[in-house]
């Protein structure tokens, strides 16, 4: 094993002594094999100083990994002995590093004397800080250092520096140990997580907070994950738990409906989940995406105000989704038309007063092409391509083949017909933004051809 400090001059003026920032590396992420930890790196800044210590603990064979966990339980234990109330810093360390640490000692037997520091230490993870602050998770530590200000030197991702040190590990790497650049990309990574918290009360992330479209878009992966178990032949689960993820979906769907219409999620109500087996793996996703969207608070308890940014207040359409024999129905816009005459997109136009998108979807049809359908769900939103609207894009179920005559209306629609992904590329004028979008909910194929 091998241990290297050195120190960092720089001014902390709002970072505190008893905060120890922690970051590991890890080697066979991508193997079935249990990964190994071979990098451990942490950062205490001084006041009194204005000077950071920094420390990189290394191994290069499996066989050291006890070694190595056994010295950042000596090291944690040093550091408590100087600061009674000590806090360790982490990105996202309550999904990674923690449990794997946690692992280890358990598997390894470490006696409990030796692991009492570790257990005293506050845990401060700054991407649960974030979430906590704006009610985003979507967060990657390289945002946040954008977010405040950092610029990182290295150019190393996460998953390329586990590629090196898997190769380390396993022996197949070209060189002598444990590449430089790697040091200089863990020591950025701890050293970071203090520079952070430095300018944390200073920036503002009001842009960051969590929005209403954000917030919808995890109601209908969950509505999405609640339709599918009843979709196989023999189900996997019970009739009965069936029925009842069924009535949940279905409310959940009427609420959804109703926070469209009203313009915001300010009366939205997530109903209780019922009891479910979770045996099965599609009854735990239910589950597991239930807990992550009912731990998101619309409401601040102390000032009663609404913490999520308002997006569904604006004007809004509906795009209906027509498949058949992997085609797609598309319309061209009549000529006389004030918004984007003559291009290419799907059927659809704007809402009604107090009609919700599956409605609009399907009475657009109707009055596009004469088509009665059945809306089979809510896909998601896109802005449109003036962005003065939120368009909900609604598939639509026809009883009608592809090869049947169409009936578009003179007054709306110049031409309709069946397309392909290939002559869906083909189409001139295509309404800006749609190749972005069928990329999104209909898949690669028919996303913009240079990114496919």
């Amino acid at each position: 094993m091998e241990i290297l400090q050195f120190k960092r001059p720089e001014p902390l003026p709002n970072v505190d002594s008893d905060l120890l920032a922690f970051d590991l590396e890890m080697a066979n992420s991508f193997r079935s094999e249990l990964p190994v930890i071979c990098m451990i790196g942490t950062e205490s800044y001084d006041p009194r100083q204005q000077c950071a210590l920094v420390t990189l603990a290394t191994i290069t064979k499996r066989h050291q990994e006890f070694e190595l966990i056994g010295w950042f339980l000596d090291h944690l234990s040093t550091f408590h002995q100087r600061h009674p109330n000590p806090k360790l810093v982490t990105f996202s360390g309550s999904d990674n590093d923690i449990p794997w640490i946690n692992e280890r000692i358990e598997r390894f037997g470490f006696e409990p004397e030796r692991v009492s520091s570790f257990r005293r230490f506050e845990h401060l993870d700054l991407r649960v800080k974030f979430h906590q602050r704006t009610q985003n998770n979507q967060i990657s530590l390289k945002k946040m250092e954008a977010l405040f200000g950092i610029v990182r030197d290295s150019t190393l991702s996460s998953r390329k520096v586990s590629y090196i040190l898997t190769g380390v590990v396993g022996g197949n790497s070209r060189g002598d140990g444990i590449p430089e650049k790697i040091y200089d990309y863990l020591q950025e990574d701890v050293h970071h997580l203090l520079v952070i918290l430095d300018r944390w009360d200073a920036q503002s992330v009001e842009t960051h907070h969590f929005t209403e479209l954000e917030y919808l878009e995890r109601c209908l992966s969950l509505l999405r994950q609640c339709r599918r178990p009843g979709e196989r032949i023999p189900p996997r689960v019970s009739p009965a738990q069936l029925e009842a993820i069924e009535r949940f979906a279905d409310a959940l769907e009427t609420n959804i409906d109703r926070a469209i219409v009203a313009g915001g999620f300010q009366d939205f109500q997530l109903q209780p989940l019922p009891e479910l087996n979770l045996r099965f793996s599609e009854v735990e996703r239910i589950a597991k995406k239930f807990h992550q969207l009912s731990g998101i608070e619309l409401w601040e308890p102390e000032t009663r105000t609404f913490r999520l940014k308002p997006l569904l207040n604006r004007p809004k359409g509906a795009l209906a989704v027509v498949r058949r024999s992997g085609k797609v129905l598309m319309i061209r816009r009549a000529e006389h038309l004030e918004r984007a005459p003559g291009y290419w997109g799907l059927p659809g136009g704007v809402l009604e007063k107090g009609e919700n998108p599956r409605a609009g979807a399907v009475r657009e049809l109707k009055e596009e092409l004469n088509l009665d359908g059945r809306a089979v769900r809510l896909m998601g939103t896109s802005p449109s391509m003036t962005k003065e609207f939120e368009l909900f894009w609604v598939e639509v179920e026809v009883e009608v083949e592809d090869t049947t005559p169409l009936e578009p209306q003179a007054e709306e629609v110049a031409e309709a017909r069946w397309v392909t992904p290939e002559s869906f590329h083909q189409l001139s004028p295509l309404i800006p933004g749609a190749e972005d979008g069928f990329r999104r909910f209909l898949g690669s194929a028919w996303g913009p051809r240079g990114k496919r």
